[in-house]
């Protein structure tokens, strides 16, 4: 007696205990899995071990609350802004749970001490270029001058040089407020006591900030007044509703579809509850195990739910379908539960091995949006299993025995093959050939989607702000952030990466780097003797010889040179401090590095994450920088190798277990080739649809492979059980099984089609694209391929 034949005999016996074992497992689990949270953040994808994640860990223990809530007011008079904001200012810092306030900067100390935090080669700059312009006004008034009659390129490098200095000060020194370029628009920061990863805290600060922000009746300042809000406490609450919303609406669409679709196929409603109950109580184990191994969902598996219902849904309907069909054929009720367990439940087996096996080697991958999956799926597909293979047939045999499923044999029809040659193989083939070849090209054209912006959830307030405060800030929000152990070595972080500014011409990434030292420089007074010197150089020679813009020029910068002595930490700006400030309210040793490129694209991320992410300084110590556009950086450059492995892995685990299953290497060929090409097909699709892979998408990739491998194995596995010449049988009644397991599994999918969130999007989209391609070459390709070696190499029987 086989194993599956010993397991349809337990069952059938003991079907009772089973159930009652499956529903206190379930009961166990759906406990657990309740307990299950949804991780949106970026840096939970990556291990805990990757530098980029321990040293923004190490940031976010140093700082304390990290982020913060940005109000955006917009109105055309922009003075009743400012009296806005400064009515509003102490109601907000009132409130306990605002930590500090930051939408002004104080004008006067930037004027006053300006020249003070340039840094010294800028200042011998500036009274070089001053010492030039004199010389070269000196030189025109000399009755004995002539001009160049080869061109004035000198004076014109002479007269970029002088005026220089005016443009790098200027794009450092603050506004008075955050005001953006068309001064329609002013921004207010607030940084609370906590961070933003507590969901329930962002969301009670958010709540509070507006309510005090409606109270004082902003249009009563301007009619066209307008608040939006912004940064990243807002970004966190919002993206969270939007994966929430699209979670349940993915379910209920999910849920509903494939529940219907079961009921249309068998035309019974017995049937559909039966597999659902059992597939429910599958999924309970599933998430009840994650809760245990990984303790949380992201952004990515936060779906695995609909899907793995969808996925598993397709073991019952073949389970189902033989017992069905057996039973219509006349069998009696023993002899259905036993073929079904023992021919269907081997088949099953093995595509779930298969799939689990495929899904399970993920769990290598570094990235957790694909070791994560690959746990859950993996689990998922073996869980199903053992409700399908076990559970179900004991709920068939209480229902039986029950009398409340009762299924007549079908009265007139044959119960024997009709041997039937499977037509037009060879032009199927030659065609067939035609599109892959084209597909290897078209695949190899597909490129990534490098521009996160583009796979974040469609926020409107965000897309509204970002558009309104263009300007506002000098310097990027988003620095990299490096924590030194003491002042000096911060001191060598900081010449290190200016060595990296001043070295790295073809592809600067770094604009600027700031410490505590930019702040309140430690050369103040070598920097004092020099402008004093720039000062006595403007009196005792520029007087009547520098004239007309120049002279407008020279004016304006006596004001800055009227600083005599040096300032202090005491005497720095309050919301300049803040950054430098660790939480236990101590000067912290943070270096800040800012970003010369738009970091919104991925391959400029993954280039400043090249430059600066690891920093060694001239003492030999290695330092390394974080943020958020860092760890996606991160993220990008994993997934674009670990892609390539994860397709790879998948592939060559499904040909181990095909392989072990069928015992032939000619076999495993004949179920693994339709499966490469669909592949393929699925690439093409996207290279002339324009679709793109992605940080998202791309985990479909060996997903598809681990679905559609289960297509093959079961139509082989059919049609070496009835043998040659039945492969319109094997077609007709696995064929059709399958076709309904497609439907479901694509209901499953189609529910992220309809995401709001076009990261998750893609996933349906190209996932539906892949389980179609790999449908219709295991459904058409397959059968072509058996037909044309099948006198030449007939299957053998089981």
């Amino acid at each position: 007696m086989s194993m599956f034949s010993k397991i349809s005999h337990i069952v059938h016996k003991y079907y009772i205990p089973i159930l009652i074992v499956a529903l206190v497992c379930s009961a166990i689990g759906g406990y657990y899995a309740s307990k299950l949270t949804l991780q949106s953040n970026l840096a939970e994808l990556l291990p805990d071990n990757f530098e980029s994640v321990k040293a923004l860990n190490r940031i976010k223990d140093e700082v304390g609350g990290v982020g913060n809530l940005q109000i955006v007011i917009e109105t055309k008079d922009i003075e009743k802004a400012k009296e806005f904001a400064e009515n509003l200012a102490p109601r907000l810092l009132a409130n306990p749970i605002v930590n500090y306030l930051d939408y002004k900067n104080d004008v006067a100390f930037y004027k006053k001490n300006g020249l003070l935090l340039l840094d010294m080669d800028e200042i011998e700059s500036l009274h070089t270029s001053i010492r030039d312009q004199i010389d070269a006004e000196k030189q025109k008034l000399n009755p004995l001058f002539v001009d160049d009659l080869f061109g004035d390129e000198d004076e014109a490098e002479t007269d970029d040089n002088w005026s220089s200095w005016e443009d790098e000060y200027k794009a450092k020194e603050p506004n008075e407020y955050y005001i953006n370029a068309d001064g329609t628009v002013l921004i207010m920061k607030i940084l609370p006591i906590s961070t933003n990863s507590d969901l329930n805290f962002a969301r009670k600060f958010y709540e509070e900030v507006k309510q005090i922000v409606e109270s004082i009746e902003p249009n009563d300042y301007a009619p066209d007044m307008k608040i939006y809000y912004s940064g990243n406490f807002k970004t966190k609450i919002d993206e969270f509703a939007v994966i929430k919303k699209d979670i349940f609406g993915t379910a209920y669409f999910g849920f509903g579809t494939v529940f219907l679709l079961i009921v249309i196929y068998f035309r019974r409603l017995t049937g559909a509850i039966l597999i659902t109950l059992s597939l429910m109580m599958s999924l309970t184990w599933t998430f009840g195990l994650t809760y245990g191994v990984i303790g949380n969902l992201n952004t990515i598996t936060g779906f695995l739910f609909v899907i793995l219902f969808g996925l598993g849904i397709d073991y019952g309907i073949h389970a189902f379908a033989r017992y069905v069909e057996s039973r219509s054929s006349g069998m009696s009720f023993e002899a259905s539960i036993e073929k079904m367990v023992s021919k269907t439940g081997r088949a099953l087996t093995t595509t779930a091995v298969t799939t689990s096996a495929a899904f399970f080697s993920l769990t290598l991958m570094d990235f957790k949006g694909f070791s994560d999956l690959g746990f859950i799926a993996g689990v998922g597909m073996l869980c199903a299993l053992v409700a399908m293979v076990i559970v179900l047939p004991a709920f068939i045999t209480l229902f039986e025995k029950l009398g409340l499923l009762k299924i007549k044999p079908k009265e007139g029809k044959s119960q024997g093959i009709s041997h039937r040659a499977f037509k037009y193989s060879s032009p199927i083939l030659l065609i067939a050939a035609l599109i892959t070849l084209f597909s290897i090209y078209g695949f190899s054209q597909v490129e990534f989607e490098y521009d996160f912006t583009n796979l974040r959830a469609n926020l409107k307030d965000r897309q509204e702000s970002a558009k309104r405060s263009r300007g506002a800030f000098k310097l990027s929000e988003s620095p990299a952030v490096v924590l030194a152990d003491t002042k000096e070595e911060m001191k060598e972080v900081v010449a290190a990466v200016k060595e990296i500014i001043k070295n790295d011409t073809l592809s600067a990434t770094v604009k600027d780097v700031k410490s505590i030292y930019s702040a309140v420089p430690d050369d103040q007074p070598e920097k004092l003797l020099k402008i004093k010197a720039i000062r006595k150089l403007i009196e005792d020679e520029a007087e009547g010889v520098i004239t007309g813009e120049d002279k407008k020029r020279l004016d304006r910068l006596k004001g800055y040179l009227q600083v005599n002595e040096p300032y202090t930490w005491d005497d720095f700006p309050e919301n300049g401090k803040r950054k430098f400030i660790n939480k236990k309210g101590e000067i912290g040793n943070f270096v800040f590095i800012y970003p010369s490129v738009a970091l919104k694209d991925g391959r400029n991320a993954i280039e400043f994450r090249n430059d600066i992410g690891k920093i060694e300084t001239k003492s030999g110590k290695t330092y390394f920088a974080s943020s958020s556009n860092i760890i996606v950086a991160e993220m990008l450059s994993i997934l674009i190798g670990e892609g390539r492995q994860a397709v790879i892995l998948t592939f060559l685990v499904v040909f181990i277990i095909v392989f072990l299953d069928f015992r032939s290497f000619k076999a495993t060929l004949f179920v693994l080739t339709p499966l490469a090409i669909g592949v393929l097909w699925m690439g093409v699709i996207m290279y002339l649809t324009g679709m793109k892979f992605n940080f998202f998408n791309i985990v479909v990739l060996p997903s598809v492979i681990g679905i559609g491998v289960d297509n093959g194995v079961h139509i082989y596995h059919r049609y070496q059980e009835e043998g040659p010449g039945s492969l319109y049988h094997v077609l007709k009644n696995t064929g059709s099984a399958i076709s309904m397991t497609t439907l479901t599994t694509i209901a499953g999918y189609s529910g992220l089609i309809l995401a709001n969130h076009p990261g998750l999007n893609s996933i349906g989209n190209l996932a539906v694209i892949g389980i179609i391609s790999t449908y219709i070459t295991a459904m058409i390709l397959l059968p072509a391929l058996l037909q044309f070696f099948e006198k030449k190499l007939p299957p053998s029987s089981n």
